[in-house]
């Protein structure tokens, strides 16, 4: 049975999920973290604790939170994780899910490698290099996957389209589970390569080169998936 907000209680909520939200996106609670009780958040914010319950109810349907009845409410802050829901739903067979989820990359990130080599400067390069360096030098399969991620966001990041970088992250969870999957299939050194050919062109400021680069990167990925 659902319960009916008062239309001041539920004003109330919606600002106590914005301070929430604010608060969990800078980092002033920490991922892994739980918030203060229930209780105590109530007095902090001056609402009853009807109001934080059904903020916290908002804050885990965007997974920004998971509540643990009898533990408390713990900070994910997995945007992806709403997403990941509809996608095992519209596509409920994982490897085809993984696939069809490298084809989606297929269309975003060889531009915005190309964007990245166009806007990139000295600071830029050297902080995708040392990226590029970490996996490099990286022998465990779950840290090179976790290196290889940053790398993408990085070039994500660098590429200056804010919306294009929180689509790929609503997918993050399938890109770790694909890179996984591809990196123990045919070894990290491949990988490694063709990071040093889209971070190569992206430092010369060759923008078809980074995008020729990046696209032969996720081709041979999607390769290995199928």
């Amino acid at each position: 049975m659902y319960s009916i907000i008062p239309p001041d209680q539920s004003t109330r909520s919606a600002g106590v999920l914005k301070q929430l939200t604010i608060q969990i996106s800078d980092g002033r609670f920490k991922v892994g973290s739980l918030l203060p009780a229930e209780r105590q958040l109530a007095a902090q914010l001056g609402v009853s604790r009807v109001v934080i319950r059904e903020a916290a109810k908002k804050l885990e349907q965007q997974g920004l939170v998971s509540i643990h009845h009898g533990i408390g409410i713990r900070v994910t802050n997995d945007r992806s994780l709403p997403l990941q829901q509809t996608l095992n739903m519209a596509v409920p067979e994982n490897r085809e899910r993984l696939r069809q989820c490298a084809q989606a990359r297929m269309f975003i990130e060889p531009e915005l490698a190309a964007s990245a080599a166009q806007r990139a400067v000295h600071s830029d390069v050297r902080r995708l290099q040392a990226i590029h360096e970490a996996l490099v030098d990286g022998s465990e399969i779950e840290e090179s996957v976790r290196q290889d991620m940053n790398f993408h966001d990085a070039v994500a990041e660098l590429a200056g389209n804010k919306v294009l970088g929180v689509m790929l992250q609503s997918v993050a969870e399938l890109g770790r589970i694909s890179r996984g999957l591809t990196l123990a299939k045919c070894g990290v050194r491949l990988a490694r390569e063709q990071h040093l050919q889209i971070f190569s062109a992206i430092a010369a400021g060759d923008a078809a080169l980074a995008c020729r680069a990046m696209k032969a990167h996720l081709l041979s990925a999607l390769g290995d998936l199928t």
